[in-house]
């Protein structure tokens, strides 16, 4: 299609910005939609444009964020909630939550909005802050809601939450009597909640460990590194068991090395040759086995459990 300068111009605007483009009502947005309708250009919410390409390239919290920023322009009165505002805030999460909804807090009823794309969350009191000029639900509330996702996906944005220090657990605790919420859902996430686990690949891992049963483990355990002694070998999960055995566990997200064939070979051979070092050294600290986790052995409970039950970590339910 023909280009429209008017057009081509609102979008690299809002794209300099990381946001969507937002029309006008008029020609523009007419001009919008014919190219909606050609496919060169995406349209996730009511009014709301991207170039398909440019929007191709984005990852799921991303496209979460565009949309975001574009309707706290729209909607200056907005206050963002549950997983949107964790956006905000930058909490680490999976990106499998977004379904190109965005999330509002609401004082008169919950439930979709004039949009197919909008939810509202009903809160008789909305505790609201600006982030980045954007009003998002308060730290401890933003938690709360986000109680209501499974587990496993809740328990790194509590994690991140925690060690980004916006929040305490205390925090929570207090405003938990007052708020209509899963009470039991919030006190599980605040048991194991940990600022020490250090990404959310981490904190996905620990909670896939504990829904499958098996013993909690220490987290961020040190052995001595021979080669340097102030900076400590420091592993992801570790279990001490009653006859003497240590098992230890990292979560390496995805395969960690790659074809020897590629440019960085030299690179490539020094991690090894690092991690074969370590792992001789916590074997001789008296580490008995020590299990590489990534994101293919997590993501499948059959596979997590056949590698932890191989490894020898105790079931405990």
């Amino acid at each position: 299609m023909k280009e429209h300068k008017g057009v081509t111009a609102l979008l690299r605007a809002a794209e300099q910005e990381r946001r969507c483009a937002i029309g006008d009502g008029g020609a523009i947005y007419h001009a919008l939609r014919r190219r909606v309708k050609a496919l060169e250009l995406a349209s996730p919410y009511p009014n709301l444009f991207a170039d398909v390409r440019y929007w191709d390239s984005l990852n799921p919290e991303e496209c979460s964020l565009h949309m975001i920023r574009a309707l706290a322009e729209l909607h200056p009165q907005w206050t963002f909630a549950g997983l949107s505002a964790a956006c905000v805030y930058g909490y680490q999460h999976s990106y499998a939550l977004h379904d190109g909804s965005v999330i509002i807090a609401s004082p008169k009823g919950s439930g979709h909005g004039s949009a197919e794309q909008l939810r509202r969350l009903y809160m008789h009191v909305v505790p609201r802050q600006k982030v980045r000029g954007i009003a998002v639900t308060s730290p401890s509330r933003t938690l709360i809601d986000c109680a209501a996702m499974p587990f496993s996906n809740a328990l790194a944005i509590y994690d991140s939450a925690l060690r980004a220090g916006h929040v305490a657990i205390a925090d929570i605790e207090t405003l938990m009597p007052t708020t209509n919420c899963d009470t039991a859902s919030v006190a599980k996430l605040l048991k194991h909640a940990d600022p020490r686990r250090e990404n959310g690949g981490e904190s996905w891992t620990y909670a896939s460990i504990i829904e499958l049963g098996y013993a909690e483990p220490s987290l961020q355990v040190e052995f001595t590194n021979p080669d340097n002694p102030g900076m400590p070998y420091r592993v992801d999960f570790c279990w001490r068991l009653a006859d003497g055995r240590i098992i230890v566990a990292e979560y390496d997200g995805m395969a960690k090395y790659v074809d020897a064939s590629n440019p960085h070979r030299a690179s490539l051979q020094a991690k090894l040759n690092y991690e074969r070092r370590r792992e001789h050294s916590l074997t001789e600290q008296g580490v008995s086995t020590i299990m590489h986790l990534f994101f293919e052995d997590v993501r499948t409970t059959a596979r997590l459990e056949a590698r932890l039950s191989e490894a020898g970590v105790p079931k405990i339910r």
